[in-house]
């Protein structure tokens, strides 16, 4: 009877090592990818940035007049993991937070698609930056480039190209958590 007893709390105690644990590392951490600058100033283009995470997409999205043809290119966002968290439970975007705008080209008619369209190439990547310490706007935003030739390294972009339009539109500390539903849920129950 003993053994019957023990074998449900065996078979317990097996799964513990599997339990997802929801602490995590701290923005400042030695584990939280930061931004990487090289001796010029210039950022770093960001790696093994898809461990990251996914806050939102958009197909097409486009600020001027002129639309695509076809349904315009796929932009697939990420931020650290340590970035959002903080951002869930405070309501605020850490020094250091990255989020990168992935760019990939619409693509369709390959394997069994007969219609739509799914991520093809990677074809550009902008990235911005929270860095007080670094930039006299707090956001810096950067371009690796388009058309599929990526830089190594990218500077920041004036002021007027990206950060005027943040700081006039985005919803939350220049970040455009409207777009995307994602940081909409993850919003801080203290923010409207």
């Amino acid at each position: 009877m003993r053994a019957f007893l023990l074998l449900p709390i065996a078979a317990l105690l097996a799964t513990l090592p599997f339990v997802e644990s929801h602490s995590y590392p701290a923005p400042d951490s030695p584990s939280m990818p930061l931004p990487q600058f090289d001796a010029s100033g210039a950022l770093v283009r960001p790696i093994n940035f898809e461990h990251w995470t996914f806050v939102g997409s958009n197909i097409g999205m486009t600020y001027s007049d002129e639309h695509p043809q076809g349904p315009g290119e796929f932009h697939n966002v990420y931020t650290q993991p340590e970035a959002f968290d903080t951002y869930r439970s405070t309501g605020k975007f850490p020094e250091k937070t990255t989020f990168l705008l992935v760019v990939y080209q619409p693509a369709q008619k390959a394997s069994i698609n007969k219609g739509g369209y799914f991520e093809g190439e990677m074809t550009g990547l902008a990235v911005s930056v929270k860095d007080s310490s670094r930039f006299k706007e707090g956001w810096a935003y950067f371009s690796f480039g388009e058309g599929g030739d990526l830089a190594a390294t990218a500077k920041a972009l004036p002021a007027p190209m990206c950060f005027s339009c943040h700081n006039q539109h985005a919803d939350d500390d220049h970040v455009f958590v409207q777009f995307h539903t994602i940081l909409r849920s993850a919003r801080h129950k203290s923010l409207p």
